[in-house]
């Protein structure tokens, strides 16, 4: 396969994977624990930072392959990463509430 055709067979699939909810929020995990938007480096113990680099590097490959088949969809994961958060903050605000009501 020529590679001009395997670029666009890989795009297609990664389309094809962020057009489900349980797709983005995969990758959402994914991004997460490769620690994109973290330093990777600890001080005082260079196999870590080594370890912390690894993961990052293949999150960032990620993430550019994710815009190139996708613009916009990590803002749209982001997004609706957020929205989970903020409804299960408002769960616990609530049950808290209930807690101390009783």
């Amino acid at each position: 396969m020529q590679e001009k055709q395997l670029k666009k067979r890989n795009n297609y699939d990664l389309q094809t994977v962020l057009k489900t909810v349980q797709g983005r929020r995969l990758l959402w995990r994914i991004l997460q624990a490769a620690r994109v938007h973290e330093h990777a480096f600890v001080p005082g113990d260079a196999g870590a930072t080594a370890f912390h680099c690894g993961q990052q590097s293949i999150g960032l490959f990620l993430l550019r392959e994710i815009e190139a088949a996708s613009p916009g969809a990590y803002m749209q994961m982001r997004g609706e990463y957020m929205s989970e958060v903020t409804s299960k903050q408002h769960e616990i605000d609530q049950q808290t509430e209930e807690m101390t009501h009783e």
